[in-house]
């Protein structure tokens, strides 16, 4: 029977090169301090002894050929193997990347840990300084914690990249429309509202009227005729009752101090053009991660009815590839959708179940949480009186469907599966099988006895030949 460690958050990677090396003297652990100019570099061996003091390292190729050949050096004085040499730093910003994915062509081992984690390695934790940090590092690689750094070079990495960007974007947006709503409720109160204006907001035929010329008056003083066929162009239905009822709410509605009006137009149309921009950047950027996603394993989770592309994608990406998925409890709290615990005074005191940690990966915790309320609203029967059952019972159905989503994806992902409703998983009733005959023949035989019979199968359709 394999004996389970209790130190369950170790990376394996580290685990099998301590375990290679046998013997944590001949293993060397090289923790950096990231940063866009010059970076902090520390030598020491698996026993926690500093085998050369903090240097500098430049990011750039002359700083990777420097390092590389620090490396060579150390490992000659101390005999230690090049396989059993490993680097390791900070999450950061992408302008390590270069630098990570350089060490990793190498046929380095580089691994990443979390910044909050290894500030409490800290041996001062009221300073905070490039050798404090250092230590902090060290600390925690030597505890083999952490990740690979850069992640998975991939497909499911490129997709990621994707659908951040779609996200961003997104979000640009949101923030842009926020900005037009601002300004349109000064210009004309109420026209991004279709009750009252009768124009869809945010459609083609709104964006139109707001980019030019754009107040009250101004609407109501246009020709109609020319003004309608515009509108027809840009695809508004009922152009003509449209038009009329916009008019007649153009007079009645406050105006602005015509000193302002003009200011507010110019940055109106800025405005306009810029959402039309993020639109058609979030278009393209959709039909690459469409592309993307049809070239993984998460293309099966688009085969559960109320599950599209955008939100696969996401959940996918996130996941990551099938080969290198966590259990479904870890990422379960990876993703912060199940409640913090705490149970202290002994075994007769129970555990307290409070809030969600906020401490998560918030793009995976919105992709899966609203693939959960989908699947309340639009997905398979079963499903939707899963998600029914659990907001009766008083629980947050959106993530019980979310942790439930996992437990499905993950499965079809592994497999390469396509989801199938529980009405075809069922087996075939074996009265089909049978010939009409034998399937409908009454077992009573006689005065209440019953003659057993032989089931005899369909025979074959014939050949055409």
């Amino acid at each position: 029977m394999k004996n389970k460690s209790i130190f369950t958050r170790q990376n394996q990677t580290l685990v099998n090169l301590f375990r290679d090396a046998k013997h944590p003297d001949k293993v060397l652990c090289v923790p950096i301090d990231y940063a866009k100019q010059t970076h902090m570099a520390l030598f020491c061996d698996g026993s926690e002894r500093q085998l050369k003091k903090p240097f500098p390292v430049k990011n750039n190729p002359e700083g990777i050929a420097f390092l590389l050949d620090a490396v060579g050096k150390i490992c000659r004085k101390h005999h230690i193997e090049r396989e059993h040499v490993f680097f390791g730093g900070e999450d950061c910003g992408t302008f390590s990347d270069n630098f990570i994915y350089a060490l990793r062509e190498e046929g380095f081992t580089v691994i990443g840990v979390n910044a909050a984690d290894a500030a409490k390695q800290r041996e001062n934790l009221q300073a905070s300084t490039d050798k404090l940090d250092l230590l902090g590092i060290a600390k925690m690689l030597l505890s083999k914690r952490g990740s690979i750094a850069g992640g998975q070079i991939g497909k499911e990495r490129a997709l990621r990249s994707l659908t951040r960007h779609r996200d961003s974007q997104v979000r640009m947006r949101t923030a842009t429309s926020n900005r037009i709503h601002k300004i349109v409720d000064q210009l004309f109160p109420g026209f991004l509202d279709e009750k009252c204006s009768s124009i869809p907001p945010f459609s083609e035929a709104s964006l139109y009227l707001m980019e030019d010329r754009f107040s009250p008056v101004q609407i109501a003083k246009r020709q109609d005729k020319a003004l309608l066929r515009q509108l027809k162009v840009h695809g508004l239905q009922h152009a003509e009752t449209a038009l009329g009822k916009l008019k007649v709410y153009a007079r009645q509605v406050l105006g602005h101090p015509p000193e302002l009006v003009g200011m507010l137009q110019t940055s109106l149309a800025g405005e306009v053009n810029l959402y039309r921009c993020l639109g058609n950047n979030i278009d393209l950027i959709g039909r690459e991660i469409a592309q993307q996603l049809a070239q993984t394993s998460g293309a099966m989770l688009t085969t559960i009815r109320g599950i599209g592309i955008t939100l696969a994608a996401g959940a996918a990406s996130e996941i990551g590839p099938p080969e290198s998925q966590p259990s479904l409890r870890r990422l379960c709290s990876y993703s912060g959708i199940v409640p913090r615990v705490k149970q202290t005074g002994g075994p007769e005191k129970g555990a307290k179940t409070g809030r969600v940690s906020r401490r998560c990966n918030h793009l995976l915790k919105n992709y899966i949480v609203q693939c959960g309320n989908h699947l309340g609203q639009h997905g398979p029967a079963d499903l939707k009186e899963d998600h029914r059952r659990r907001g009766a019972n008083g629980q947050h159905a959106d993530f019980g469907m979310a942790r439930r989503y996992l437990r499905m994806g993950m499965r079809l992902m592994r497999n390469g599966e396509s989801y199938v409703p529980p009405e075809l998983r069922l087996p075939r009733r074996t009265s089909d099988l049978l010939s009409p005959d034998v399937a409908h023949a009454p077992r009573q035989m006689g005065q209440g006895q019953s003659r057993p019979y032989r089931l005899r199968l369909r025979p074959p359709p014939r050949s055409m030949a």
